[in-house]
């Protein structure tokens, strides 16, 4: 199947998919010294523990959280939040390319925050897939 994101209802019926792939290495490029903060995130790294065959779950309470954790990563890297010793640029250059810019990266969080929204207000469950 590949990296993949699901959002089911009761029925175990698909509603959305997407592609996870901003979500599985966005932990790879926070600075060491604020990775704790965001654990959900850091819990869905490729090398993470948490995988179970190759899946994660997530239900109402946890999607909120890593929308949280998400939101929190682009207030950061859109200068919105200011936090000791992290030096906004330098995470910027790991994470940028000539075809994957700052608006990129804004539009595959928007992205994930619409998913996650509309997953939390319609009570479904997200499953993502290595």
């Amino acid at each position: 199947m590949g990296r993949w994101m699901e959002a089911l209802n009761k029925k175990e019926e698909v509603v959305f998919e997407m592609a996870p792939n901003f979500l599985i290495y966005c932990s790879k490029h926070l600075p060491k010294n604020i990775r704790n903060e965001f654990p959900i995130l850091l819990n869905l790294d490729l090398n993470s523990n948490d995988w179970i065959d190759e899946l994660q779950t997530f239900k109402s309470d946890r999607i909120s959280e890593l929308k949280n954790e998400i939101e929190r990563v682009r207030r950061i890297l859109n200068n919105e939040e200011f936090t000791l010793n992290l030096n906004r640029e330098k995470i910027l250059k790991f994470w940028t390319t000539k075809e994957y810019d700052l608006k990129n990266i804004n539009d595959d969080i928007n992205s994930l925050k619409s998913f996650f929204t509309k997953s939390i207000e319609q009570d479904l469950e997200i499953k993502i897939y290595l």
